[in-house]
């Protein structure tokens, strides 16, 4: 199974915190425009602690397995979750295109919902994927290594088109950001912003609650998408722009060394730990105190 293809364009298969949390709440996607075809981004799906309903955004990283935040399962680690597939619409399933499947969490062993460490999960579905019955679904492939700064990345997921508003769209919607280096993260976030996270901004641009446990994806050379973070946190009830979101990077828990969280659970494709982190919202009275505190310019 080629991973990370989109079907709405050819490619070559490539070779290829703040550090109190204590006000924050979970993120959307801001700026954005609908995703035209379900199809341009297979993986994608929503995930729910009922079949109608949404709790954050998700992707396929094989027939067994889907990658979210710890975040988006801790209220229900012992139920059962469900997962969409195959549809743009939050409340539209296709006959044929479709599917929802049954699925057990499995949140990292270290999740801290304090420091927001450690702010990933597995779903294992019930039921394996079966891909040839269902073409129009397809996995993401795994970054190993971050993207560069400056680069070109895509958003996506139902989360608030407007950070002054409650409004969840029921079309999955996109948008592109710019990667930020890692100077310019710490000078936004502070020193507790290292290489195991990639930083995203863009001018009207951002995530925002419900984009929780999406993947950050990156495009290759040769056409296909990576799945180089999961949404992680942004600032401000209304998910300011201007500070951009942050996603924990998927390539820095894959080097050796690191507990292998996804290896554990005989995920041959992606042996790689990954630190979960929320996608969170923190006051933006809250947000400015502690960088003033740390004399952080902004």
């Amino acid at each position: 199974m080629i991973c990370g293809q989109s079907q709405t364009s050819t490619g070559k298969r490539s070779d290829d915190i703040p550090t109190d949390v204590s006000q924050l709440d979970f993120d959307r996607v801001i700026g954005g425009t609908p995703v035209p075809s379900q199809r341009k981004y297979p993986w994608v799906g929503w995930m729910g602690t009922a079949k109608n309903n949404f709790i954050c955004t998700s992707a396929i990283i094989n027939d067994r397995y889907i990658l979210t935040a710890a975040h988006c399962v801790q209220s229900n680690l012992a139920g059962t979750f469900y997962v969409t597939l195959g549809s743009t619409n939050l409340f539209q399933w296709p006959a044929g295109q479709s599917i929802q499947i049954a699925a057990k969490a499995i949140r990292h062993p270290n999740y801290n919902s304090q420091t927001l460490q450690n702010d990933i999960a597995l779903l294992k579905l019930q039921t394996p994927l079966n891909f040839a019955a269902h073409p129009n679904i397809r996995p993401i492939c795994l970054a190993s290594a971050n993207p560069s700064a400056n680069s070109v990345v895509t958003i996506a997921g139902w989360g608030r088109t407007s950070g002054s508003n409650n409004n969840i769209p029921t079309t999955l919607m996109e948008t592109t950001v710019n990667v930020l280096s890692l100077r310019t993260c710490q000078g936004i976030w502070g020193s507790n912003i290292n290489n195991n996270y990639v930083c995203v901004r863009a001018t009207g641009k951002n995530i925002c609650n419900g984009d929780s446990g999406g993947s950050l994806m990156y495009k290759t050379s040769r056409g296909y998408y990576q799945s180089a973070g999961v949404a992680s946190f942004v600032a401000g009830s209304q998910c300011l722009p201007q500070y951009g979101g942050v996603f924990t990077s998927t390539a820095k828990y894959q080097k050796k060394g690191n507990l292998s969280f996804l290896s554990q659970h005989k995920i041959a494709s992606a042996n790689w730990k990954l630190r979960l982190l929320g996608v969170v919202e923190i006051t933006e009275s809250r947000f400015l105190k502690i960088n003033h505190e740390k004399g952080v310019e902004l």
